[in-house]
Formats: C-alpha cells, sequence, structure tokens
C-alpha cells in the first residue's frame, strides 16, 4: 500500500483512543486539540534540525511527531514520519531534506481534517 492510500485520519484510531480514555470524548478531543495546536512547531522542529544537519535532533522530533501521530489516527502523517525516520538512520541528510515538503503539506491536510471531522463536531 502506497503513503497516498492511508487515510489522512483513520477514525477507528480516534474511536479507540477514546475507549482508552473511558469513553470521554471531551478529553480526547482536547488531546486531539493539543496535537493540531502543536503541529506547526513540531514541524518547524523537524525541518530546522534537518536544514542544519543536526540528525539526533531531526530523529527526536520526528519519533515524537509518528507517536503522537499513531495516537490520534493521523494513518499517513505517522507513515510519511516513518518514511524520515528510516531517511536519517540512514544519515541521507540531503534526501531527508526532500521529504519535508511532502511532510508539511500532510500534516497541514491532518490537522485541518482532524478540526474539521472531530475536534470541532458538536
Amino acid at each position: 500500500m502506497t503513503v497516498t492510500a492511508l487515510p489522512l485520519v483513520c477514525s477507528a484510531t480516534l474511536h479507540s483512543l477514546e475507549e482508552s480514555l473511558d469513553g470521554e470524548t471531551t478529553l480526547c478531543r482536547n488531546f486531539v486539540c493539543r496535537y493540531v495546536d502543536m503541529w506547526p512547531g513540531r514541524f518547524v522542529r523537524i525541518h530546522e534540525a534537518v536544514t542544519a544537519g543536526h540528525r539526533e535532533d531531526a530523529l527526536d522530533a520526528a519519533l515524537s511527531l509518528r507517536s503522537s501521530s499513531l495516537m490520534v489516527g493521523a494513518a499517513r502523517l505517522g507513515e510519511l514520519t516513518s518514511d524520515l525516520i528510516r531517511v536519517l538512520e540512514m544519515d541521507c541528510n540531503a534526501a531527508a531534506a526532500k521529504k519535508l515538503a511532502a511532510l508539511r503539506k500532510c500534516g497541514n491536510q491532518t490537522a485541518g481534517q482532524l478540526t474539521a471531522s472531530y475536534v470541532n463536531v458538536a
């Protein structure tokens, strides 16, 4: 399966997250809202580390983004971040830099979809 075939947001994962929080929808929405709010800063941290050639900082930021993305059901962003991590682990900074535009685009789309379809749903 290609990365683009993955959904931006997997509603089953969001439902599972709600269940793990004892069905506390408000608590889950607050968590997802924080994830969305943190997205721009997370991307900046990854971007700056990659462009500066700070591999360890880039890996740390990417691992954090992947973990949180998988928790909220951001399947496509999680997989793109996994791809970035693989390239960083191979110490291919130029290849990592080439992945940043797709990561930014997917992250922005994911944040928008989470906000529209989950955070702002009454």
